[in-house]
């Protein structure tokens, strides 16, 4: 039997990380769940950039950011181990980036997340979690849910 397949959006990380998030326990769960082999955690090598970006910046962790050294094990230790699958894209994925933000007419800053989009097309997951539901709607075939509603629809 094959696990279950969740693709972590990076403020999904984030959160896992932050101890003083709103949304920290239920991401936190997530990735724990992940961590222990009881669910397949995905992640694109656009998370891991974005996610040392947040948390090495001094604005976004609310005075608490890492310092790079830490930043660096963090990520190591938890993303770079072989337990979580990590995404790259190829030439078929960024033909699908252009097809998505032309069909959809998405501009600007909206092709980072029409890029994580194709990757998450192409990799046949079971959910999709992040907390910026809206950053993704109008997407054909993508169909994003917060950790709460994951962690319900998994079965014990």
């Amino acid at each position: 039997m094959s696990l279950i397949k969740i693709f972590f959006d990076t403020n999904v990380l984030v959160y896992a990380h932050d101890e003083s998030a709103n949304y920290h326990t239920e991401s936190a769960e997530l990735l724990q769940m992940t961590l222990e082999e009881k669910v397949q955690g995905i992640i694109a090598e656009q998370n891991i950039i974005e996610l040392y970006r947040i948390l090495t910046n001094p604005s976004a962790m609310k005075g608490n950011a890492l310092n790079p050294s830490t930043a660096r094990d963090l990520i190591a230790g938890t993303y770079l181990t072989g337990t979580l699958e990590i995404l790259y894209p190829n030439h078929s994925t960024l033909d699908k980036v252009l097809e998505l933000a032309v069909n959809g007419n998405f501009i600007s800053a909206r092709i980072f997340d029409i890029r994580l989009a194709a990757l998450i097309l192409d990799a046949g997951i079971d959910f999709f979690a992040t907390y910026n539901i809206s950053d993704f709607q109008g997407i054909p075939g993508l169909n994003p849910l917060r950790p709460p509603q994951i962690l319900t629809a998994i079965p014990d």
